[in-house]
């Protein structure tokens, strides 16, 4: 016959305890662990949002200011434009003003030289009304009254 056996007595080893203790705190780091990722990847997302967005507003002022210098630009041109037409018109209007003086000298050439030919002209009627006031005066004496 045999002796009943007894029921195993649960008995705990120190490296038991030790082994139990390491495996919990490997699950609560390992938790810890994926927490942490977890919230870093969440805030790198809004991160990323926030850029893009950020970017697509900086992408739009962008643009904006690239059409207002444009505009700028096609005003200057204009302007560079009128410029140029306006230096067209001064040469054109010194030049006038050149052909101008030119004309005005020769004309007051023209009238010096006139005016010395009157001059003579003045003389020749003068000396021709002397030669002539003197046949007036001899055929009136010759011929009294």
């Amino acid at each position: 016959m045999e002796l009943p056996r007894r029921a195993p007595k649960l008995e705990w080893n120190l490296n038991t305890i030790i082994q139990i203790i390491t495996l919990v705190g490997m699950c609560v780091g390992g938790v810890a662990i994926w927490v942490d990722k977890s919230r870093d990847i969440e805030e790198l997302q809004a991160w990323r949002t926030a850029i893009e967005q950020d970017r697509k507003e900086k992408s739009a002022e962008y643009r904006a200011s690239m059409a207002k210098l444009e505009e700028r630009v096609k005003g200057t041109e204009k302007d560079i434009g009128k410029i140029d037409n306006l230096q067209y018109r001064l040469t054109v209007a010194e030049q006038s003003t050149a052909t101008t003086a030119t004309a005005m000298k020769e004309l007051q050439d023209s009238l010096n030289d006139m005016n010395g030919d009157i001059r003579v002209m003045r003389e020749i009627l003068q000396r021709l009304d002397n030669v002539n006031g003197r046949r007036a005066e001899k055929q009136m004496l010759a011929f009294p009254g």
